[in-house]
């Protein structure tokens, strides 16, 4: 409906079209605002589209009041994707449902395929003392680690505790064994399995936050044939300490802080072959070899190697050779084209895709 202009009115963004606000009212706060449960960061496929990017999402934040758009500037920010996604913005989503849909909408409405990173899950890093890697002496004891590029370097001596969450599972009693091998699986604690009726339990358990966010939904759906359904409610203490590890992923020697995750240190090794192998299969092969590697606690858990185009330089067209019989000819072909591989590969830079970021949130 048509709005009346009112004096002294002044709107930044609106959230729903047929609000109005008078600044010069005391403006009360909505019971029914929705608080978003997960954030993630969105970048542009195209290195320049970042204003495109930033207006469609103010467009779509306009009828979806899920979304919670937050922007952020300089290298440090939590968005910066750093050489290989560049710019970016902070958004909070309901669910990974509502991450699906927002990329769909993107594309459909705007004609933007956008990248979004694996959702972030905040840690509360408290820091021990330590006489071989000292802290700055008004550097804070505790912070909350969002940004993993944030994460404290190998050598500091600290703890970990991460969000838990309390989740409701409601499936058929044939697939119980099922269910609980993946909340074991996931780390559940406190299991509890009640009958709803002859042919359907009710499975509660604590489970880490991190582990629900990223393929939980998935996984459970795959288990029960889709039959099963859950619900998330806040834990009770909400942070348990865990022993955990951060794995980074680099591609030619060079982080991709976006792709690092969190998982328990004893899944730390297996977890990043299995996002190794998955992003040498997703990565498109370049003129140049690529090297995709995963670092854990100071030292390499996996890594995979990406063949190099190679062109046949011993042969001129046709099938005509290059120097006849000449070895000495052919040797220093070889070694020039070995020379060019060996400079793309220190300034190529690899494309990622959306594709890449699901290899890190489904890592079983």
């Amino acid at each position: 409906h048509d709005a009346l202009p009112i004096s002294g009115m002044t709107i930044v963004q609106q959230k729903e079209l047929s609000k109005v606000l008078n600044m010069a009212l005391p403006i009360m706060e909505e019971e029914g605002d929705e608080k978003s449960v997960l954030y993630a960061s969105v970048h542009p496929m195209e290195g320049d589209g970042f204003d495109d990017l930033s207006n469609a999402v103010d467009r779509l934040a306009l009828n979806d009041s899920g979304l919670e758009v937050h922007r952020t500037s300089g290298a440090a920010s939590s968005a910066d994707g750093g050489p290989f996604l560049g710019p970016g913005l902070r958004v909070g989503f309901q669910g990974l449902l509502h991450v699906e849909v927002f990329r769909q909408r993107l594309l459909d409405e705007f004609g933007l395929d956008a990248i979004v990173t694996p959702p972030k899950v905040p840690y509360i890093i408290t820091y021990l003392a330590s006489k071989s890697k000292p802290r700055a002496a008004d550097a804070p004891d505790t912070e909350v680690v969002e940004d993993l590029s944030k994460w404290p370097s190998y050598g500091y001596r600290f703890k970990v505790q991460e969000p838990m969450v309390n989740v409701r599972i409601m499936a058929p009693v044939t697939y119980a064994g099922n269910v609980m091998e993946l909340i074991k699986r996931k780390r559940g604690k406190d299991l509890n399995t009640k009958p709803i009726d002859e042919t359907t339990w009710l499975f509660s358990s604590n489970m880490p936050w991190g582990e629900v966010v990223t393929d939980f939904h998935d996984e459970l759906k795959n288990t029960t044939a889709g039959y099963a359904s859950f619900d998330i409610s806040d834990a009770d203490p909400p942070h348990q300490e865990a022993n955990l590890s951060k794995v980074d992923i680099m591609l030619n020697g060079d982080i991709v802080d976006p792709l690092a995750f969190v998982c328990h240190k004893d899944d730390a090794q297996a977890q990043a072959r299995v996002v190794c192998k998955k992003l040498h299969e997703v990565l498109p092969r370049q003129q140049f070899v690529t090297v995709i590697q995963a670092k854990a606690d100071g030292k390499i858990v996996a890594s995979e190697r990406i063949k190099a185009y190679r062109k046949n330089v011993l042969v001129t067209g046709g099938s005509k050779s290059v120097g006849g019989g000449d070895i000495t000819r052919k040797k220093k072909l070889l070694e020039k084209q070995k020379k060019g591989k060996k400079r793309q590969q220190t300034s190529g830079k690899v494309s990622l895709s959306q594709a890449a970021f699901n290899s890190v949130i489904s890592r079983s």
